[in-house]
């Protein structure tokens, strides 16, 4: 089936746990005690989870409790204009457990890109992960000046 420019395509769940586990530069979004807050994060995924490292002392560190999140990764060809996104949703919480630990830290990844000491491991444990690709009409029919009958 060829691709119907200019749409939306749902990504399958497969490919959005493909694009989740080859990608290392992702954002973290939940409600913090002064409102929304959304954060980039370098993360890997390990068993299913998402895992990033983190200051034990900042913003990050509120996920240690277990708390809603979204997580997101993208890619965007600006002069293309066609991109993927794929979010994940789920529950954050502090990886305590000592065979958690220890494989993260035989892998050591994530690594973080801040300076600092970066010891502590947030786990997202996602309940849904959802994504989406988008491409524009090659020839810019069907722009929204021309959905609204406007000038292009």
């Amino acid at each position: 089936m060829a691709e119907d420019p200019g749409r939306f395509q749902r990504l399958s769940k497969q490919e959005c746990w493909q694009r989740l586990e080859a990608g290392t530069i992702g954002r973290v979004a939940w409600e913090a005690a002064d409102g929304p807050e959304v954060l980039p994060v370098t993360y890997a995924v390990r068993d299913g989870l998402i895992a990033f490292r983190t200051s034990a002392y900042g913003p990050l560190a509120e996920l240690r409790t277990p708390r809603p999140v979204a997580f997101e990764i993208d890619e965007l060809d600006v002069h293309g204009r066609r991109g993927w996104s794929v979010t994940a949703r789920g529950l954050s919480r502090a990886a305590t457990r000592a065979d958690e630990l220890v494989e993260l830290w035989a892998h050591q990844e994530p690594e973080p890109w801040a300076a600092g000491s970066r010891t502590l491991f947030i786990l997202i444990v996602p309940h849904t992960v959802a994504g989406r690709s988008v491409s524009a009409p090659r020839d810019g029919a069907g722009s929204v000046n021309e959905q609204r009958g406007g000038a292009g």
